[in-house]
């Protein structure tokens, strides 16, 4: 089984693709499911499969993501991709479904049981695109896990509630009037407004106790010498409690509206996506802890789509460890590697999650 789950591992992170393009990764699962027995079902570039159990009392998922990041890949492997990389784990991930789909084509689970290979986790919900399509119909629990470089390989980590923070990701458009430097009565400064807001951010940041308000783009100007007319901000607002985001959105507003009356300058918001914070239920946990050796850990700041499938039903996700004296990498960096014996914690786990 280690020697299977490496090997797909390894061929998936030779392909990695964006999201909402997964199409040569999909036909991979496709092939390799209907291989093993299954009849894969397709939603877009994702599929799923169910397993009869031999009980049959409630019907358990196991999800797992399937895209890759624009990142060049230096770790130096044989099987290292040659324009983008996973460097998020979903090829462990993967991996990781695929060795329970090998052992339940030979030993049925006592529930029945579905396998998700969901696309789109890093672009824009494909969890949620997913469930729109159906993948939850007839769910019980769901349970995923997720690659951790920072807990050592051999543990599992997770909590009850909020254990990733819910995004609004948003755009601050500041719209002024161009004139020269030289007559700068004359026009309405964009950047102006911009650094109001910006300056106020840490402000409007503890307002709200803990969210997290972060800029990491701010575009404007077209000369030195020339008062901006536009400006764009790319924003990102984080939080654990679904009521801050109302109230965030209206302080926004009011601090983009005094600044224009300031600046004479006129501002909107513009919300490109909304994530929910990953909850983990109760009743999920504790199913997942009678089978597992599991410590606690403490909520972040990073998004999960998971956290689409939880708001459904219950369910669960935990943390991965795949640190050890050689890899310490980070996700989503150009050099996260792993160990593959890691995965098998992963593989054992869900095994027992459906017997």
């Amino acid at each position: 089984m280690y020697e299977y789950v490496k090997r797909m591992r390894r061929t998936l992170h030779s392909m990695p693709e964006l999201s909402d393009e997964e199409h040569r990764t999909s036909d991979f699962l496709f092939r390799e499911l209907t291989s093993l027995g299954y009849e894969p079902k397709r939603i877009h570039t994702g599929l799923y499969v169910d397993v009869e159990g031999t009980l049959g009392k409630k019907t358990v998922a196991l999800r797992c993501d399937m895209d890759g990041l624009p990142i060049e890949e230096k770790t130096g492997r044989d099987f290292a991709a040659k324009k983008n990389m996973h460097a998020c784990g979903h090829d462990g991930h993967m991996a990781i479904v695929l060795g329970v789909a090998k052992v339940l084509s030979s030993t049925a689970p006592a529930d029945n049981v579905r396998l998700v290979f969901q696309y789109g986790e890093e672009g824009e919900g494909g969890a949620d695109k997913m469930i729109k399509a159906g993948v939850l119909e007839g769910v019980d629990e769901i349970f995923a896990v997720h690659l951790c470089p920072e807990l050592e390989a051999g543990k599992l980590s997770s909590c009850v509630g909020a254990m990733f923070a819910g995004t609004v990701e948003f755009d601050v458009i500041v719209r002024g009037k161009a004139s020269h430097c030289a007559n700068r009565e004359e026009g309405a400064d964009s950047l102006k407004t911009a650094r109001e807001f910006l300056c106020r951010s840490d402000e409007i940041e503890k307002k709200f106790a803990g969210t997290l308000l972060h800029t990491g783009r701010l575009v404007s100007g077209s000369a030195r010498n020339i008062v901006a007319d536009r400006a764009e901000l790319n924003c990102t607002f984080r939080y654990f409690e679904p009521v801050h985001v109302k109230a965030f959105s209206d302080e926004l507003g009011d601090v983009l509206a005094a600044a224009d009356r300031k600046y004479g300058t006129k501002s909107e918001s513009v919300v490109r996506t909304v994530y929910p914070p990953l909850l983990n239920s109760k009743k999920a946990y504790d199913r997942l802890k009678a089978v597992a050796d599991l410590s606690e850990c403490a909520p972040r700041y990073t998004a999960e789509d998971f956290a689409f499938y939880t708001r459904v039903t219950d369910g669960c996700m935990a943390w991965l460890g795949v640190r050890d004296k050689d890899h310490t990498s980070p996700l989503h960096s150009d050099s996260f590697d792993f160990d593959e014996r890691a995965l098998m914690l992963g593989v054992e786990t869900m095994i027992k999650l459906v017997n």
